[in-house]
């Protein structure tokens, strides 16, 4: 009788811990029909196909990231109604004085007071501007402030002014200088009534084209006029750059040793 009474109690401690699955019998159990599954015939085809969608879907959400990120970025390059408006009037300005036949003998050495960097732009263009005649280098304002270095070329018929002026708020479609490299602005254009204007962009300056020509030549204009003047004066800011860098860490390094 006890013997019998042994054998049931074993019998349902048996069936309590059968019917008590632990957490780790029950991954290794999930662990082993996964594994099951990934045997079967169809599986590895259906695999491959998931990991593809995967790397669609991220590939996608990264683009569209991408994507908005850069139109952010050029919408803070954007330049102002105001200095297109500006080059263009400033054009209608200056060309009315200037004589087709008349020849410049070069930028001034009075553009220093207004923009150092610009001595000398004629001379910068001196290749890139072959078969146009330089008639007038001159610096110019207009009543709200904007001032330009003004370089009138003559293009078979037409007046075409290159402009350079700086780069500052007001230049900017919303109002301040964005922390972002300028080149990514590239070429911007805009129209006002039987003006074409083209501009590009530096860290410290902007460099205009305008003209009475159509967009298409007057941006190959810009390309020929505006973007040497770009390299040049890019070297320029950077070659300052690099000697405000050396002065500081001198003044650094002269303060430390005063410290010690």
């Amino acid at each position: 009788m006890r013997d019998e009474a042994c054998q049931r109690l074993r019998a349902l401690l048996r069936a309590e811990a059968a019917s008590k699955e632990t957490p780790n019998s029950a991954f290794a159990g999930w662990r082993e029909q996964l594994a099951g599954f990934f045997k079967l015939p169809f599986a590895a085809p259906v695999t491959a196909m998931v990991a593809i969608l995967i790397l669609f879907a991220g590939a996608f959400t990264l683009y569209r990231l991408q994507g908005e990120g850069r139109e952010t970025r050029l919408a803070a390059l954007q330049l102002s109604d105001a200095l297109m408006t500006d080059a263009a009037d400033d054009h209608r300005m200056c060309v009315p004085f200037v004589k087709p036949e008349s020849l410049s003998a070069g930028m001034p050495d009075t553009v220093r007071t207004f923009d150092e960097a610009c001595v000398g732009l004629d001379k910068v263009l001196s290749d890139e501007a072959n078969g146009l005649q330089l008639c007038s280098a001159h610096v110019c304002g207009l009543k709200d402030g904007r001032r330009f270095a003004h370089l009138i070329y003559k293009h078979d018929q037409e007046m075409v002014s290159l402009l350079v002026t700086p780069r500052d708020e007001k230049a900017m479609k919303i109002g301040q200088l964005p922390d972002l490299d300028s080149w990514q602005a590239g070429f911007q254009e805009s129209r006002r009534e039987e003006l074409a204007i083209g501009a590009y962009q530096t860290a410290k300056r902007i460099v205009l084209v305008v003209s009475r020509l159509p967009e298409n030549e007057n941006e190959k204009l810009a390309r020929m006029l505006a973007l040497p003047v770009v390299t040049h004066l890019r070297q320029i800011e950077g070659q300052r750059a690099s000697l405000n860098l050396a002065g500081l860490a001198m003044i650094a390094s002269v303060k430390g040793g005063e410290l010690k």
